[in-house]
């Protein structure tokens, strides 16, 4: 039974689109607003991403880079910090945070899918 969970949990990191659909599955089921219901599934689909990610330049350069991608989601939440402050003069965590959680699903997303087909055309063609 703990060989089928373990499995499901490494099946769920190294391929995040599919937590992506499964969470947003439940969210709909949740919310029954498709709005809310993608909100919420990018919103958690993020640490997944980070994960996917860090495992995909492990296996492709055979280095560590989860430090990197750790002080590249501080920037950006940095930049989400200083951009709700210049546009509303104050600062809500909450917003700033689901702010960089979107920007973050969209930039993770982009770096994710760019490496899986590197990693394709590296395997197949090199």
């Amino acid at each position: 039974m703990t060989d089928v969970f373990i499995y499901i949990v490494a099946s769920l990191v190294t391929v995040p689109v599919l937590f992506l659909f499964i969470s947003y599955f439940f969210a709909m089921k949740w919310h029954r607003l498709k709005k809310k219901a993608v909100r919420q599934s990018t919103q958690s689909t993020v640490p997944f991403l980070v994960l996917a990610i860090h495992i995909l330049l492990l296996v492709l350069f055979e280095e560590n880079f989860l430090s990197w991608i750790l002080i590249f989601l501080l920037v950006i939440l940095s930049l989400s910090i200083v951009i709700q402050y210049k546009i509303y003069e104050e600062i809500q965590l909450r917003r700033a945070f689901k702010g960089f959680l979107r920007i973050s699903f969209l930039l993770l997303m982009m770096v994710y899918m760019g490496l899986t087909v590197y990693g394709l055309v590296d395997r197949l063609f090199l």
